[in-house]
């Protein structure tokens, strides 16, 4: 039996080493612009890229981006991902085992676009001081799905959050939620005293621990601010 076990295990990897080395590279920038084509799909991407500040991040419709474990996607340029409803474009690990780092956009300047994206089994993704609208994008099983952070205004239209550890986290900033489903996840939202949400809250139901839990709140009955290592105690045992 345990040679059985093993032989399988052996077979999942290779298969998921070939699916890794059957991809196309994460292309480099040319002429300022990172261009992901549905042609080329799927790409590789198997540690961390940068886009830099004067680059502009386009990912065509029907694309997939398969991340390696320590994958990281750091944007600080422009961002236009266009995915449709026929054609998303999918960010997930390519090891369904183990998670890829996630998403950074930290393109202050542009606001960022992205439609019809899904972002699976990725740690964290977050939007540090930068403004823009994800429409109908699905965060699923991811450890985070979406932390914000010093964003001024960040829109979120028809998104989906399931099933992942802390759906939505705003530090600090504006999230105007339109529409967006945040349900079945461990937490749901959390908001700590510089964050807020504005519209629909309605929708943020049958999580298992909790829907909605505020810093605000949480201090005015038990005056304890929530530590800010215990966050990192939770990274750190990840």
């Amino acid at each position: 039996m345990k040679d059985l076990i093993r032989s399988s295990l052996v077979a999942v990897a290779i298969i998921a080493c070939a699916a890794v080395a059957s991809g196309m590279p994460f292309p480099v920038a040319e002429n300022n612009k990172v261009f992901l084509q549905e042609k080329d799909s799927p790409y590789v991407l198997e540690q961390g890229v940068v886009v830099g500040a004067t680059d502009t991040l386009v990912i065509e419709p029907g694309v997939t981006v398969l991340m390696g474990e320590f994958a990281k996607l750091m944007i600080q340029g422009s961002v236009k991902i266009a995915g449709t409803n026929d054609k998303p474009v999918i960010f997930s690990g390519a090891d369904s085992v183990a998670n890829w780092n996630g998403f950074h956009i930290m393109s202050s300047t542009v606001p960022f676009e992205i439609k019809n994206l899904t972002v699976e089994n990725a740690f964290r993704n977050t939007i540090f001081r930068s403004s823009g609208t994800l429409e109908n994008v699905n965060f699923f099983n991811n450890y985070y799905g979406l932390w914000v952070d010093e964003s001024p205004n960040v829109t979120l239209t028809r998104c989906t959050f399931a099933h992942n550890r802390y759906a939505l986290s705003v530090r600090a900033g504006r999230v105007v939620s339109n529409g967006t489903s945040i349900s079945e996840n461990v937490y749901g939202l959390y908001l700590e005293t510089e964050g807020k949400l504005d519209g629909d809250s309605d929708l943020i139901r049958n999580n298992q621990e909790s829907d909605i839990r505020s810093e605000a709140a949480d201090l005015k009955t038990s005056k304890k601010r929530v530590r800010r290592n215990v966050w990192h105690n939770i990274e750190a045992r990840f």
